[in-house]
């Protein structure tokens, strides 16, 4: 699963990542900024790969904005940028706080600010061919969708749905997890024939259960994994379950 992550989303974002990193710790350590708003400046950053908290470092030495303002405009401009509707695609180009604020007020002016169909679509297809759908839900609205559609494995009244937490109606669990753990979520569905032979071999207990599964990768590296009905998948399960997917 880690190489998953490295040649997913790792890879794409690994200089930026980096670079935005390492610019806010130089101003830690020419006394800038403090290590306690480095802190508070990462974790308001929306994005589990951290692109903007070089920017947002600079911006809060050079302006003072009030925290909340500044990560309620960051995580409105993330979204934007995602779907299309932010004019400014580096972060960089805004020169203050101000400029920031207002492009995304006038983007939410607009009539274009992000529908509830934007959101259930905000999702990113890691594989998708004969043997395996992955995808990793970037909102709560893509993670609902996806529980119900591809996703979808219990039994319930009018057919199936997700019995995993992040797909329930409230939002309150995959906003917990997603933006104040920065956990990062993997849907996999088996759907090939061999694929699932190989699972009843290994799980012959289970191995139903794990034809859907999801995999939570934590930001200090670790995975958890729970199967179609929600029940945790133990670390040597995982590391079973993601050599015979291919994507140890």
């Amino acid at each position: 699963m880690r190489l998953l992550r490295e040649n997913t989303v790792k890879l794409k974002y690994k200089n930026l990542v980096l670079e935005n990193i390492k610019q806010a710790k130089q101003y830690v350590n020419t006394g800038k900024l403090s290590q306690s708003d480095f802190e508070t400046l990462t974790k308001a950053d929306p994005t589990p790969q951290k692109k903007f908290v070089g920017w947002m470092s600079k911006i809060w030495i050079q302006d003072k904005p009030d925290i909340d303002d500044l990560r309620n405009s960051i995580e409105e401009y993330n979204t934007f940028l995602n779907k299309g509707k932010a004019k400014t695609k580096d972060i960089n180009q805004f020169k203050s706080f101000a400029d920031l604020e207002s492009e995304v007020d006038k983007i939410n002016k607009s009539g274009e600010s992000i529908s509830v169909k934007d959101m259930e679509s905000d999702y990113e297809t890691i594989v998708d061919n004969n043997d395996l759908l992955i995808m990793s839900p970037h909102t709560h609205e893509a993670s609902r969708k996806l529980g119900i559609s591809k996703f979808a494995f219990r039994d319930c009244k009018g057919g199936k749905d997700s019995a995993w937490c992040t797909t329930y109606k409230a939002p309150d669990h995959f906003n917990d997890y997603y933006y104040k753990n920065e956990v990062t979520f993997y849907y996999i569905r088996v759907k090939s024939l061999d694929m699932k032979v190989r699972l009843e071999q290994a799980f012959p207990k289970r191995f139903k259960e794990l034809e859907v599964v999801a995999l939570a990768v934590l930001k200090n590296g670790r995975i958890d994994g729970y199967d179609g009905l929600d029940k945790q998948i133990s670390s040597g399960d995982i590391n079973k379950f993601t050599n015979i997917i291919g994507i140890s």
